[in-house]
């Protein structure tokens, strides 16, 4: 067959409608496959959506980052992340952060002595962990890019220095403050939450994720199936949502074997009276609740509102009473309880499988707080 009379191969693209609906195709061929003439086809997909997001600035080869970063993470990142991931870890960086220093730059004008003087900049404000994750997206966008033609090389290149990360002191409750915490708890109006966490370890969140399905009252167990979170999302404002766990070894079942804890657990209404009304309180209304813990209208909780209403008066009222306690946060609660079990001889794989940690290593990092009496009696333990 002669060069003139060389099959071409032909691939139909979708770009969308119009405003009348009208279907808006565009073919492409190829004398190679067809599958070249679909990578033609994908390459001016890409082509055309960025024309969309970024108008006429493509035309003249200027696309600033202020225009292409959060439409890069609209269709790269959010419908593969969770909605809390996506608010925190990507578009909060960029929104506070990359965008008020990158914003009026040319996408390929970026270099990578530009990064640099943001790590430098930035380092005097912010922890070298802010910086990891801002220049980790950052790193995405750019790649992003590349990928579209829009700059040559990403600029986050190995020249970029980052702040060394600092290993933050971890602090837990001896065995001694433990029981003193606990006592307090007891005794306190809404020290039942505290009690769960400090005998189970489990975070914030899975403890606001608790409904009353989870609990097992006859067997003593909750079932860890989900946590609740809240975000600030962009078309909605604040979300507080069940937002499943972090991975599947998050999901688990603790038995609750400390008998107090067990009977207040089982005692706890699940309907409360309240006043739909504030301005007219002696009109109330008896509602069932889903959650073991929930707001006063016995709605979800709010993670920082939990944390500002409870925990923190909780922690308050601690140390006017025993100011030789250390003020710990939720999550040194969990550190605690892992540290406790390990002195106490738990087996780690228990230990790790009841935090709902995926190994060994985040469960390892808690033997900075095993003091070296209980080291002394694992080792003496370990002759007999």
């Amino acid at each position: 067959m002669s060069e003139n009379k060389k099959k071409r191969y032909e691939y139909k693209l979708n770009l969308g409608r119009t405003w009348k609906g009208e279907l808006i195709r565009k073919s492409f061929y190829s004398t190679k496959s067809k599958a070249d003439a679909r990578k033609k086809a994908e390459r001016y997909r890409v082509r055309y959506e960025l024309e969309l997001l970024c108008g006429s600035d493509l035309e003249k080869g200027k696309v600033f980052f202020k225009n292409f970063a959060v439409p890069c993470l609209e269709r790269h990142k959010k419908p593969f992340v969770k909605g809390n991931t996506y608010a925190q870890t990507y578009l909060h960086p960029v929104e506070a952060r990359l965008i008020p220093y990158f914003g009026d730059a040319v996408m390929g004008d970026i270099l990578p002595v530009h990064v640099q003087e943001y790590v430098n900049r930035m380092a005097k404000e912010y922890k070298p962990e802010t910086i990891k994750k801002d220049i980790a997206v950052l790193s995405f966008i750019m790649q992003n890019a590349v990928d579209n033609g829009l700059c040559k090389t990403n600029p986050v290149a190995k020249s970029v220095r980052l702040p060394k990360v600092e290993r933050a002191e971890k602090v837990a409750y001896t065995k001694t403050q433990y029981k003193t915490v606990y006592e307090f708890a007891k005794n306190y109006p809404d020290g039942l939450a505290i009690m769960l966490l400090l005998e189970t370890g489990i975070s914030r969140s899975e403890l606001l994720g608790l409904r009353w399905e989870d609990f097992d009252s006859e067997k003593g167990i909750i079932h860890i199936n989900q946590g609740l979170v809240s975000y600030k999302d962009v078309d909605e404002g604040w979300v507080t949502e069940a937002d499943g766990l972090k991975n599947e070894y998050r999901r688990r079942s603790i038995p609750i074997v400390e008998p107090e804890l067990l009977k207040r657990l089982r005692e706890k209404p699940k309907r409360i009276t309240r006043s739909p009304n504030r301005y007219k309180p002696e009109i109330t209304v008896t509602v069932d609740t889903e959650y073991i813990f929930h707001s006063p209208e016995g709605k979800p909780y709010q993670p920082n509102n939990w944390n500002n209403r409870v925990f923190l008066p909780f922690v308050r009222e601690l140390q006017k009473l025993h100011p030789e306690i250390p003020r710990l946060s939720v999550h040194e609660l969990r550190h605690t309880r892992a540290s406790l079990w390990i002195a106490d001889g738990v087996d780690p794989y228990m230990a790790a499988r009841l935090l709902g940690h995926t190994d060994l290593k985040m469960l390892m990092k808690i033997y900075d707080h095993t003091d070296v009496n209980t080291l002394r009696k694992v080792l003496e333990g370990s002759k007999t």
